[in-house]
């Protein structure tokens, strides 16, 4: 299983590369949209131009006189793609001459006919989109007729479609190449963080290392003091006090080690099948003495059986730190019940007491190494603010979850959840 460590790499990894990857999709998506934009506007612009230049020749070729009807009706269709055709009109918008030999189904557009100033829109006629420009024929200022020209679109609709296309090709192209070269740039870019996670693991294992000897020697040597009596009787409580912070040493050493170890290699456990309730059970009779020194009653609700996979001495460890930290923050004459609850397929752990809670912006907080929570839950009595940190490594190992809550208006309800075994499906 892969170290915190490790996996928080990973996680970045796979954040910066999604985060990046995105900006470079809206930047390929932006500058292919703006392109396609750009290259159909050209086509659109190449086409109302010659349309234009076409029914102005026309109408400048009629000089204000309209011919009379003649060549209404042919049965030659629409011209072919990306012919221009004309229509000349009267007054009344009726086809008085049809050069260019056009079915006019649904020609000529009437409604485009305007007293002055031009008419340009896109109709469909005989099933073909069609681009329709409609200019007035004028003689000394009055309008004697039209000249409807008009533009099919079928080739123009093939080359737009093309376009489009190749925009996107090259686009999702350029994204897959992108993809490729920010997978390899994240990557190379977090070597220096994970040889800088490597380097603080391997310093806090030598450091505790390091410190084992000195904290055990200090507490030998209180200990021969006090043996021997060689303190005076003033000086007892101080002798006390070493010994104590000499033990609370030796639990920061052995607790910066256990993470220094979850970091480096990731926690390597031996699972068994277990009763999970049993183990609860042993563990809170285990427990009891510590917590009767603080005027604590534990209560075990662990009917059984509620077997998982799990470490046996990795998991009475989580069960020690959560007993610990609910009997550090629990009032004196009140208890803290520990529950054991299968529901499907996950087998529950549950802790609770009757303390000051954790408040909702630090229920996240407080599983951080040296975290010690907010002033409402302060430890009565001297903690390395690992074991929590610790227990929620340990937990996630084994697939499982760990979360706090609030017990109604006042206490901490800590729940631990871990896959059941088959054996106890």
């Amino acid at each position: 299983m892969s170290s915190p460590t490790e996996r928080l790499i990973a996680a970045t990894r796979r954040r910066t590369f999604a985060t990046t990857l995105a900006l470079l999709f809206l930047l390929v998506a932006g500058i292919g949209a703006a392109t396609a934009f750009v290259g159909l506007q050209a086509l659109d612009a190449d086409v109302d131009q010659a349309l234009r230049s076409s029914v102005a020749t026309a109408v400048t070729a009629l000089d204000g006189e309209i011919p009379r009807a003649g060549e209404r009706d042919s049965d030659e269709g629409l011209p072919a793609a990306s012919d221009t055709f004309l229509l000349v009109l009267d007054q009344g918008g009726s086809v008085v001459s049809n050069p260019s030999r056009v079915r006019h189904v649904g020609l000529p557009v009437t409604s485009a006919l305007r007293a002055s100033g031009e008419d340009l829109r896109t109709v469909i006629a005989d099933g073909l989109s069609v681009r329709l420009l409609t200019m007035p024929v004028a003689n000394d200022g009055v309008v004697v007729g039209y000249v409807q020209g008009g533009f099919v679109l079928s080739l123009h609709d093939r080359q737009s479609a093309s376009l489009v296309a190749s925009v996107a090709a090259v686009a999702l192209a350029g994204l897959i190449g992108a993809a490729l070269v920010t997978l390899v740039v994240t990557g190379r870019s977090l070597v220096p963080i994970r040889r800088t996670f490597e380097a603080q693991a391997r310093f806090v294992a030598d450091a505790s290392h390091e410190l084992r000897t000195p904290a055990a020697l200090i507490r030998a040597n209180a200990e021969v003091l006090d043996r021997e009596a060689l303190v005076s009787e003033e000086g007892q409580p101080l002798l006390g006090d070493i010994i104590g912070e000499a033990d609370r040493l030796a639990s920061l050493v052995e607790d910066l080690l256990a993470l220094a170890a979850s970091d480096a290699t990731g926690l390597v456990l031996q699972r068994t099948s277990i009763d999970v309730a049993a183990l609860v059970r042993d563990t809170v009779r285990g427990a009891t003495a510590l917590a009767a020194q603080h005027q604590v009653t534990l209560v075990a609700d662990a009917p059984g059986p509620a077997l998982a996979q799990v470490d046996r001495a990795r998991f009475t460890q989580v069960l020690l730190v959560l007993l610990d930290n609910a009997i550090d923050h629990a009032p004196a004459g009140s208890a803290v019940t520990v529950s054991v609850r299968r529901e499907d397929r996950r087998v529950a752990v549950i802790v609770e007491d009757e303390g000051p809670g954790v408040a909702a912006d630090e229920r996240e907080a407080i599983f951080e190494p040296f975290s010690s929570g907010s002033a409402g839950r302060d430890r009565r009595r001297g903690g390395t603010g690992l074991g929590l940190s610790i227990a929620r490594r340990i937990v996630d190992a084994h697939g499982g979850s760990i979360e706090v809550s609030q017990v109604g208006g006042r206490g901490a309800r800590f729940t631990v959840s871990l896959p059941a075994s088959d054996a106890g499906a």
